[in-house]
């Protein structure tokens, strides 16, 4: 009897994957392709992200909307303002550095589609004239808190959300007045921040940074444009030690303590602080 010989599938399916793997490697490894100058359009859309907020940031150096819609033309996105607005309010709400969201809101609303960020962020950078005098030391420690009227606010408060304006930041600001109260009646244990230009102005959009030794967190102006457009607020918990820092801008104010307080009538409560900053004087 004669017996057949089978052909060998199981070296030459080995040789197959063998070679297959061996062109991968050198493909991807070895000498991988470079590509170099490729068209804006073919970029992946985390790429076309960076490729839109550097037009963004170009266009709030320079204000040049015509050259800013000339590259965003190279994306061949059918509604790029659009795009640009929803990268601006996604930016803002994953809590992206004011200077990133900025820079997409202006060109959002220079491309006719504001996004929801622009009540908060909107127009150029500039450096403000700022007030004179000298700068009122930080507070290193406070005294237990009294009760006191309620404190005058740095101007009136709006009756409904302004028209976004121009975002004016200098580069330093001073802690000018703080106010302990102790109330009877209303917020309890609130630390309520107003970032002002000096000449009465809230300034929204400047960041916020509370510490205590077990965390931290980080706001903006802003958000309660019906009380003031620089006007901030963290809720404290009982019995710790709080510092309050306007993020790259300001020297921390440290020793706000939420030790409890006894109000005129009796009560036991959490104090409240208002924390009022200015531009320094070495900015003018």
């Amino acid at each position: 009897m004669r017996y057949r010989k089978s052909f060998p599938w199981l070296p030459l399916l080995v040789g197959i994957l063998l070679g297959i793997a061996g062109g991968l490697y050198y493909a991807w490894v070895v000498n991988p392709v470079n590509f170099v100058d490729i068209a804006p359009n073919r970029l992946n859309d985390d790429d076309k992200a960076v490729y839109i907020l550097l037009v963004g940031e170009a266009y709030l150096s320079d204000g040049n909307l015509a050259r800013a819609r000339a590259r965003l033309d190279l994306l061949g996105e059918r509604d790029i303002a659009k795009v640009v607005s929803i990268q601006a309010d996604s930016a803002f709400l994953r809590g992206a550095g004011p200077q990133e969201v900025r820079a997409l809101v202006a060109l959002a609303e220079a491309l006719g589609v504001p996004p929801l960020a622009a009540d908060i962020f909107s127009g150029t950078v500039a450096v403000l004239p700022t007030r004179t005098g000298p700068p009122t030391p930080t507070f290193e420690a406070m005294a237990s808190p009294t009760p006191a009227p309620s404190p005058v606010l740095p101007s009136t408060p709006a009756a409904a959300p302004p028209t976004p304006t121009a975002v004016l930041v200098a580069s330093q600001y001073d802690l000018i007045s703080l106010n302990a109260s102790c109330p009877d009646q209303g917020p309890r244990g609130l630390i309520e921040i107003y970032v002002g230009d000096g000449f009465g102005n809230g300034i929204p959009a400047i960041e916020v940074l509370v510490e205590w030794e077990e965390g931290r967190d980080v706001f903006f102006t802003g958000l309660k444009p019906q009380i003031n457009p620089g006007y901030a607020d963290f809720q404290m918990e009982p019995d710790r030690r709080y510092s309050v820092t306007l993020f790259g801008l300001s020297e921390p104010v440290l020793g706000i303590e939420s030790t409890t307080c006894q109000t005129d009538t009796g009560q036991f409560v959490l104090p409240s602080y208002q924390l009022i900053f200015a531009p320094a004087a070495e900015d003018s």
